[in-house]
């Protein structure tokens, strides 16, 4: 299996500048992400994918001047958790696709397994901090909404979340 990840095409409509981030991953994205913007990585469905898709979420988000801490902490634990469920529970390569219009950020990762993730189970009475079975639990609480829709040959799963409006540097 080939281990570098790959880039895939910015959708039609994204970016103005085309700026194509450097680094091994070759994931392009949308201009400075004032009015709006979109990335998107295919990632090897490997251990490390997590880690690059950190990397990747969070050198987005300064990139289009996301630096809320909170807000990019959640953000970038949730899409860590979404990579993680499709590289252990899914099959193929994973995409992950992050968007952003206005004050909504959306990301979406998607994996060649068909079956969709099961319901978050409600959280326990006692808290059970053990590392397993928690990752949709983050997501669902975190999240302004989330869900998962098939996309050919597997799944999407995606969230979204409302930011505090931000503002473009001045130029």
């Amino acid at each position: 299996m080939n281990t570098t990840d790959t880039a895939t095409a910015t959708p039609a409509g994204t970016a103005a500048d085309g700026e194509q981030d450097g680094g091994q991953d070759g994931g392009q994205d949308g201009a400075d992400g004032a009015a709006g913007g979109a990335a998107v990585w295919a990632l090897a469905a490997e251990t490390r994918a997590a880690s690059r898709a950190r990397d990747l979420t969070a050198r987005t988000l300064r990139r289009w001047h996301v630096t809320d801490p909170a807000e990019t902490g959640d953000i970038v634990l949730m899409v860590d958790e979404l990579v993680t469920n499709a590289v252990v529970h899914g099959t193929g390569p994973v995409r992950l696709a992050l968007c952003i219009d206005g004050a909504v950020l959306t990301a979406e990762v998607g994996d060649a397994d068909p079956a969709a993730p099961a319901a978050p189970a409600a959280p326990p009475g006692v808290p059970d901090w053990s590392e397993g079975g928690r990752g949709l639990l983050l997501v669902a609480a975190l999240a302004t909404e989330f869900g998962a829709r098939p996309a050919p040959p597997g799944k999407t799963v995606w969230f979204t979340r409302h930011l505090t409006p931000r503002t473009a540097p001045a130029r």
